[in-house]
């Protein structure tokens, strides 16, 4: 058997791939993305999306590799991919779903918030706001006329633009809530013996699982939407109640996480050792049904949340568009939600 030892080489790795605004790595992120387009229930919806797999799973890690390069507010814009609900005596399913509350209760301002608890849930709620605002702005516009066809500037064209980079976009956070380590302050483990299971868990394994992995997240996402009628009973709740539900579900599953975690030894916390593990592709099959169930609630809950994204803002059609606008690297978007200058 191959251990998954730590040495030179494999330390300056999981220093590396362990930032822990990262969560399934490139690959997972795409795969929820590309997931989440074939799940969406409307028919005008679902064809205008079924083509964009690829553009949505690029755009869906933009924040974790384009954004990354970014020095301002880095803090706040790291902390914005988790919830560290244990630094201010929080479970996660007792984190309040208004940030001005949290701030009243705890004594803080919204700005000490965004660092210490994280600002997860109401980053993924602010792309939601600027895909509706998209829908509207194309939705209160006319069809470009011929000479207009490939227009940026276009109201409809660039309304259904900021509509599907922003869906993208938010896919990348929705993504996040559903890797069990975003929603603990010990998002590695270091607490419990297991130092450098983000990294093992979240992206190595998945990296190393077979070609499969887009048509078993697939399956089990509409099993899941068939089982409990996903789309249409969620519809009316809000995207930060919506959210914390999977985060919840998510925290509940590191204790099945651990149970599969089969450390060779632990690691250790003063000399900063990580645990020795079986090797990645051992990972990959023991982790395997746990880790597609967790990218497939996370696809589904995306296409919920694109589903009435597109209902809120009215509609549009996207017959009209025929722009070949795409977004390679969207400038990095400040949070808007902390009052910074009010």
């Amino acid at each position: 058997m191959k251990w998954f030892s730590v040495g030179l080489l494999g330390a300056v790795f999981l220093l590396l791939t362990s930032d822990r605004s990262f969560a399934w790595g490139e690959r997972g992120h795409h795969v929820i993305c590309e997931v989440a387009t074939r799940l969406v229930e409307s028919e005008e919806l679902s064809r205008f999306l079924q083509g964009r797999g690829h553009m949505s799973g690029h755009v869906c890690n933009i924040p974790d590799i384009h954004w990354k390069s970014h020095p301002e507010n880095a803090n706040e814009i790291d902390a914005s991919h988790f919830m560290d609900p244990e630094n201010l005596n929080y479970k996660i399913s007792e984190v309040p779903l208004d940030l001005n509350r949290i701030a009243s209760e705890k004594s803080k301002s919204k700005a000490e918030l965004a660092v210490e608890l994280g600002t997860l849930w109401w980053r993924a709620e602010q792309f939601y706001r600027a895909a509706v605002d998209g829908v509207k702005l194309a939705k209160n516009a006319s069809f470009p006329d011929k000479e207009e066809y490939q227009s940026k500037t276009n109201p409809y064209n660039r309304g259904i633009f900021e509509f599907v980079t922003n869906i993208s976009l938010m896919g990348h956070f929705v993504g996040d809530a559903s890797m069990p380590y975003h929603n603990t302050a010990d998002y590695d483990g270091w607490e419990r013996g297991r130092g450098g299971i983000h990294a093992y868990y979240e992206s190595m394994s998945v990296s190393a699982m077979d070609l499969g992995l887009v048509s078993n997240v697939f399956e089990q996402a509409t099993a899941i939407k068939k089982k409990t009628r996903a789309l249409k009973m969620k519809l009316n709740r809000s995207v930060v109640e919506m959210i914390k539900d999977l985060s919840v579900q998510s925290a509940g599953e590191i204790v099945q996480v651990e149970a599969l975690d089969k450390i060779l030894s632990p690691s250790d916390k003063e000399t900063k050792t990580y645990a020795k593990r079986p090797s990645v592709e051992q990972g990959a099959k023991v982790f395997k049904k746990l880790i597609c169930s967790q990218l497939a609630r996370s696809s589904l809950l995306l296409a919920t949340f694109w589903e009435k994204a597109w209902e809120e803002g009215g509609k549009v059609s996207f017959k009209g568009y025929r722009s070949y606008q795409y977004p390679v690297a969207p400038e990095i978007v400040p949070l808007d939600y902390l009052d910074k200058h009010k």
